[in-house]
């Protein structure tokens, strides 16, 4: 087994001496997802140390530095965004993988030969990838393989071979290329060559070259040895700077069932002269592509850690591809009095965030209660804080996340179930991507900020989502049969049909369900009523609802619309216990504002006439 030499130490420091030593001891003391060490059928570690006589003819000897040459230099010097080294954290040996080796196509897909180690002028294309893994029939090239060709003012090496390197930088002016080097840009989504599954790469072999085999990035699909153990042909390297961005690296030599070094010509013996065949550096082609992701990657999930709206995630790919991770994808932004923990604090609505004069109670700003004329209704008491309380729960402290119910404290979310779409936090119901604010060419989805769907990216196969193509939810993957659909007022689209907002929703405390939205019960000050929900005049004939005290007055029946009337009479359900102010108003259901409007208009009238 390959040892990689001691050179590498005082650049990768601790982690690569722990890895060196690793390798020679017995592998059972160490777990093996613990080094992601890509290894020949034959044992060898790839990729191997470029030779010395390698580094000495085509990179010191041509004035560049020695790691022009090596994937070390290749991860510190890659410029991406205009910053050089974003990628530099990658250990060429602990982070190469076979895998992913298909990807789906993003917006913005892109490719750039970033290394070349060799004279041969091999092309980068996709094809489109099949289940089970076939070898396509056709491949569409996405980066030229001569580029002095394709750009005469771009490339040019007066040696014609190992160009580009890892670095600019040369003491010998008739080296240096363009900077930065050109890219090709690969309309794959739009393209009618597409099928719309997943893509691979191959580097197109060449006839009559020295490299007239083609390579895959699907493993599967390269060459293997007589015991039918799959050799090594490609590696890649996931982007630290950009996870939709990939270092594919091919052996530019073909190989042969005897050896991944290939065989003599015209035979099936194995080649053995160091200086001949494929050396294991992978260094010969490397490109750079970018606009892609892994299966399942690019899709909505919740940060394992993160508090507030910054738990909003997106998918990318992990171990090669294998798996995937959650990534942020909302950044923490400033406080406002919305019921959202916006600056990812694990505090909602902290601070002075409501003119003067008024508070925030449950996201919205009111007004504090006092003794005086912002009494609280019957059954509630107005707190030291200035808040319409229970009194159980007056001096009671609950933690983060809890609720005070009658003076116990308990999880704000314990037993609540939201209408249809959207989650529980910190005791109430609210929209996922409530408080976020995207950037511009991106949409908020599940509570993370992405790319369009259709466009950019595709919905999650089995995920029983489609990807809506009009207002209001365009670019955004919605339920299947729900893309097209417009519900009334109240109603929403569950699986392609329209149904109460309401069904089957059990808000949190001291809210309740109306027009599809968990809203804080409504409650008069102490002028309109004496507590309680009024019941109605002769405008109305709801039983409970909101309760009046005769007199021109007005009537809610079960969530309904109030009717305006004279000798209202009081209602006979009393209110449920509410931890607000009388004065407060959730902004959210436009007949809980109707309803307070015209409370508010015989509240002022009645003063009037009062004075």
């Amino acid at each position: 087994m390959h040892t990689p030499p001691l050179v590498c130490l005082p650049r990768h420091g601790f982690r690569v001496l722990f890895l060196c030593a690793a390798i020679a001891l017995p592998r059972a003391l160490f777990p093996t997802s613990a080094f992601a060490m890509v290894t020949q059928p034959t044992g060898e570690v790839m990729p191997k140390a470029a030779s010395a006589a390698e580094i000495s003819c085509c990179a010191t000897g041509r004035g560049f530095p020695a790691e022009a040459l090596t994937f070390t230099g290749l991860f510190k010097y890659h410029v991406l965004n205009g910053v050089m080294g974003g990628d530099a954290t990658i250990d060429p040996i602990g982070d190469a993988h076979t895998t992913p080796g298909t990807f789906s196509p993003q917006c913005g897909l892109s490719g750039t030969i970033v290394m070349r180690g060799g004279g041969c002028k091999n092309a980068l294309g996709w094809y489109n990838a099949t289940v089970p893994a076939t070898k396509p029939t056709q491949i569409y090239p996405l980066v030229p393989g001569d580029l002095t060709m394709a750009y005469p003012n771009g490339i040019s090496c007066a040696t014609n071979d190992f160009c580009p390197l890892a670095t600019r930088t040369t003491t010998q002016p008739q080296n240096k290329w363009a900077d930065p080097l050109p890219e090709f840009a690969g309309n794959i989504r739009t393209d009618p060559k597409w099928t719309g599954g997943q893509i691979g790469f191959a580097m197109i072999g060449l006839a009559g070259s020295q490299c007239p085999q083609t390579k895959y990035s699907q493993a599967e699909l390269n060459d293997k040895n007589a015991a039918g153990q799959q050799w090594v042909s490609t590696l890649i390297y996931q982007s630290v700077a950009d996870p939709n961005a990939y270092y594919i690296a091919f052996e530019d030599q073909p190989t042969c069932a005897a050896s991944w070094k290939g065989c003599q010509p015209g035979s099936g013996t194995a080649i053995t002269d160091p200086n001949q065949g494929n050396d294991g550096d992978f260094n010969d082609f490397v490109f750079y592509v970018s606009g892609i992701s892994c299966k399942d990657g690019g899709m909505p999930c919740t940060v394992p850690g993160q508090m507030g709206i910054c738990a909003g995630g997106v998918t990318e790919c992990a171990s090669g591809g294998m798996a995937t991770t959650c990534r942020q994808a909302v950044k923490p932004q400033t406080e406002i009095c919305d019921s959202v923990d916006n600056d990812c604090n694990g505090m909602v609505d902290e601070g002075d965030l409501c003119p003067g004069g008024s508070i925030c109670d449950k996201g919205v700003c009111v007004h504090a209660c006092d003794e005086g004329e912002f009494k609280c209704i019957i059954g509630l008491t107005c707190a030291p804080d200035g808040y319409c309380k229970d009194p159980r729960c007056v001096s009671v402290a609950c933690g983060a996340g809890q609720v005070c119910v009658a003076g116990i404290c308990r999880g704000g979310c314990d037993g609540v179930t939201c209408p249809h779409g959207q989650l529980c936090r910190i005791g109430r119901c609210v929209e996922p991507c409530d408080g976020v604010t995207c950037d511009a060419g991106k949409i908020c989805e599940d509570g993370a900020c992405q790319p369009p769907c259709g466009e950019c990216r595709d919905c999650r196969a089995g995920s029983g989502r489609t990807c809506s193509k009009s207002a209001p939810n365009k670019g955004v993957c919605v339920e299947t049969g729900c893309e097209a659909k417009t519900c009334p007022s109240g109603q929403v689209c569950v699986a392609g049909t329209c149904q109460d907002g309401c069904q089957g929703v059990v808000c949190p405390g001291g809210q309740q369900c109306m027009g599809g939205e968990c809203v804080a019960v409504p409650t008069p000050d102490a002028g309109v009523g004496t507590g309680g929900m009024l019941g109605t005049g002769s405008g109305g004939s709801g039983s409970g609802g909101l309760r009046g005290t005769g007199g021109s007055g007005f009537g809610l029946s079960n969530g309904q619309d109030a009717g305006v009337g004279s000798g209202g009479s009081s209602g006979e359900t009393p209110a449920p216990a509410v931890r607000t102010c009388g004065c407060e108003v959730n902004g959210r259901s436009p007949r809980v504002l109707s309803a307070l409007s015209v409370a508010l208009f015989v509240w002022i009238a009645r003063r009037r006439r009062s004075r």
